[in-house]
């Protein structure tokens, strides 16, 4: 009888103990700020009906969040765009850098409706291990200052989590 009193107990304290270990969570942290960048297009056609081309973008954020995440970050992107009666859609790569030189890969798509929903694949450093997603929508559009290119503004919305 005390063997199995004794075995209880031992089990009640082993399992009140492990209630109080800590349990690794993901730290979850959401993002809002204004990209404004410049995209040169490389066009393969170009026509009303059908168009095809390739868009290398640079760029920068400022954040818009009390946490200040990803301000003053700097970016490059690479995408295919392709135009069919007047609407667009496009898929590409971005590499987001932070001023430490740290820096966080992306894969977006998009259209010319909806904006862009993007998903982060990679990061290095204290970004080893990211998930998140964004979404993002044009606020304004400049007149081109040179041929074949575009510039603009968006307002980007997200959440990311890095492992514990």
């Amino acid at each position: 009888m005390s063997y199995r009193r004794n075995c209880i107990i031992a089990t009640v304290v082993i399992l009140g103990l492990v209630m109080f270990i800590p349990v690794a969570q993901a730290q979850r942290q959401d993002f809002e700020g204004i990209f404004c960048g410049s995209i040169t297009y490389n066009v393969v056609h170009f026509s009303k009906e059908a168009s095809i081309m390739a868009g290398d973008l640079k760029g920068i954020t400022r954040s818009t969040h009390e946490s200040k995440l990803f301000d003053n970050w700097t970016y490059h992107g690479v995408f295919a765009l392709k135009g069919l009666d007047g609407k667009w859609s496009y898929n590409g790569f971005g590499k987001g850098m932070g001023p430490d030189g740290e820096f966080i890969i992306t894969e977006y798509y998009g259209d010319s409706e909806s904006g862009s929903t993007g998903k982060v694949v990679y990061g290095t450093g204290k970004w080893k291990g990211i998930k998140g997603e964004f979404t993002a929508k044009r606020i304004t559009t400049g007149k081109p200052i040179a041929q074949g290119t575009e510039q603009f503004c968006e307002k980007r919305v997200g959440w990311i989590e890095l492992p514990k």
